[in-house]
């Protein structure tokens, strides 16, 4: 149910912050509780299955004290962020409310709308202005509100026991707590929703304000009536309301991501103020942090977060279950994350666009560059929070130039965080040994297909137009793994790839079930950490066309 202006004025913070106390209070002396009975050395010098029966016990007792001391932490940290949030809404509906006195607007508590008020007398116009101003500030706070209010709820339902209280709720508590990645995806996911609340509600306003505007601009005009500034409004607020639904688009779109695999991550989310700029975001299917494996996947020309990313995760989930296939094969643990990195903007394909524009910014770097700086970062941050992990990078099409040039960047700085890469589908590298890789513990493989013309007849334009040398000749130096149809070596046939978008693709099998091409599988190898799998082109590396 929708909350109403109404509902947030009955709102006490003060009630909620003695849920806050009673359960701090609470809390502390169980722990302080559990903490004496563990100086207690009674037990120590007795002998015998009476001591030790005494001694277990004391330990059963201690354990279940903690347990319900970071319980009652959890509580009291969920009543705290509630408050916390009461507070802020109704200081910004405060707020809110003194501007609209300014413009002779008022906010009506039942219809959660800003209407005029009783000593307006301008013309109607100038009440539409003023309400297209002040009501998505009112959108966006009754969406916070909304939040809140779940927060509340949660606080409130664990606190008398209607809830149960998760292990993990919040930040660490004692012996128990989130890793990185899970504190940075619960933030990023609590921001997509907020996001998505208030751009649901910006949509309904401005397609109201805007069907109203339409409707009084057509009386005007068949009263004879031709008022220019009220046109130029009405498709000023036809821009705003087309970019408002594309951005909310974008959005349902990562949200739709995170629910085409089990445990997703949230892992990066860039929703940037200019509405033509698209909002950029990183999805992990498993846990990057505690993996033994993990990948990250860079796209290349024509990818968008609305138009890609909900299939690439699917894309990402099927790699994983083909590694952890093979890991178990291979008698190895199956820990294994797959992401999908949509943090930086490729150029549009020109053949989708049939734009000259957009056919120079394929054949120049400039966008690649940019990505590479912020993928730097990213597989940096990924190192850190798990130092011991075998990271592959999986770069295709463009976005094989964009892994290449953060991997050079990374090891200009003498940083050293991926193990292996793959280029598939790539138009070049600028790239002439695979030493400016700084792949120290690992190694670098290209895949191609005959039938991908950007193998056949982009790729061996590179060294004409700076790109390095050409990524499947024969100097390249780097393994070339097939992508052709065959036999792998456990005795699956794998299709092969027909064309440029199909390395990750899966096939439909004999049995009726999808399948990763030959090409998907030999990504899978490689980021599983077993490249003795992978089916390698037989000759020199030319051999790939």
């Amino acid at each position: 149910m929708t909350l109403t202006v109404a509902d947030i004025d009955r709102w006490r913070a003060e009630a909620v912050r003695e849920v806050f106390q009673a359960a701090t209070d609470r809390g502390q002396a169980t722990l302080e509780a559990s903490r004496q009975l563990r100086s207690l050395a009674v037990f120590d010098t007795w002998q015998g299955a009476t001591a030790e029966a005494r001694r277990h016990q004391n330990a059963q007792i201690r354990q279940d004290l903690d347990a319900h001391g970071e319980e009652a932490l959890a509580v009291a940290r969920a009543a705290d962020k509630a408050a916390d949030g009461i507070e802020n809404v109704q200081s910004r509906l405060h707020r809110l409310r003194a501007d609209a006195a300014q413009l002779h607007m008022t906010v009506d508590a039942q219809s959660n709308t800003v209407v005029p008020n009783a000593t307006s007398s301008g013309p109607p116009v100038q009440s539409v202005i003023a309400e297209q101003q002040l009501q998505p500030r009112l959108d966006a706070i009754l969406a916070e509100a909304n939040g809140v209010d779940t927060e509340l709820a949660s606080a409130l339902n664990m606190a008398d026991g209607d809830t149960r209280i998760p292990a993990d709720a919040g930040p660490p508590v004692g012996r128990r707590g989130l890793t990185p990645t899970q504190r940075e995806s619960d933030a990023n996911e609590e921001r997509l929703g907020e996001e998505r609340s208030r751009l649901r509600l910006r949509v309904d306003r401005l397609q109201a304000l805007h069907d109203r505007l339409v409707a009084q601009t057509a009386t005007d005009y068949h009263n004879g009536v031709v008022d220019s500034d009220a046109v130029s409004r009405l498709a000023a607020m036809g821009d705003q309301l087309t970019a408002a639904k594309n951005r909310l688009g974008e959005l349902d779109c990562v949200d739709r991501a995170l629910r085409n695999a089990p445990e997703t991550y949230l892992t990066q989310l860039q929703i940037p103020g200019d509405p033509r700029s698209q909002v950029l975001a990183a999805v992990a299917v498993g846990n990057p942090d505690t993996a033994v494996n993990l990948s990250v996947a860079v796209p290349g020309v024509g990818s968008t977060t609305r138009a890609t990313l909900p299939r690439m995760v699917v894309e990402a989930r099927e790699l994983q279950l083909e590694e952890i296939r093979q890991l178990k094969n291979a008698g190895r643990p199956t820990s294994v994350s797959t992401i999908v990195w949509a943090g930086y903007t490729p150029a549009p394909n020109p053949l989708d666009t049939d734009s000259p524009r957009d056919l120079w910014r394929t054949v120049t770097d400039g966008q690649a560059k940019a990505g590479a700086a912020d993928l730097s970062k990213y597989l940096d941050h990924l190192r850190a929070n798990n130092p011991g992990g075998h990271l592959t990078v999986l770069g295709h099409s463009y976005g094989s130039l964009t892994a290449s040039l953060a991997l050079q960047n990374l090891n200009a700085q003498g940083h050293h965080p991926v193990n292996d890469v793959v280029f598939y589908g790539s138009p070049g590298l600028e790239l002439y040994s695979p030493a400016q890789l700084g792949l120290e513990h690992g190694q670098a493989y290209v895949m191609g297909a005959p039938q991908d013309l950007v193998v056949s007849a982009v790729a061996p334009l590179a060294p004409v137009h700076g790109w390095g040398l050409d990524p499947y000749g024969p100097g390249s130096g780097m393994t070339q793994l097939s992508a052709q149809a065959g036999v792998d070596p456990g005795g699956i046939w794998r299709d092969g790839v027909s064309g440029h978008a199909d390395y990750s693709r899966s096939f439909t099998n004999a049995a009726g079930q999808p399948e990763l091409r030959m090409s998907g599988y030999n990504l899978a190898a490689i980021a599983a950490g077993l490249p003795d799998n992978t089916v390698r082109l037989p000759g020199p590396p030319g051999g790939v066309r």
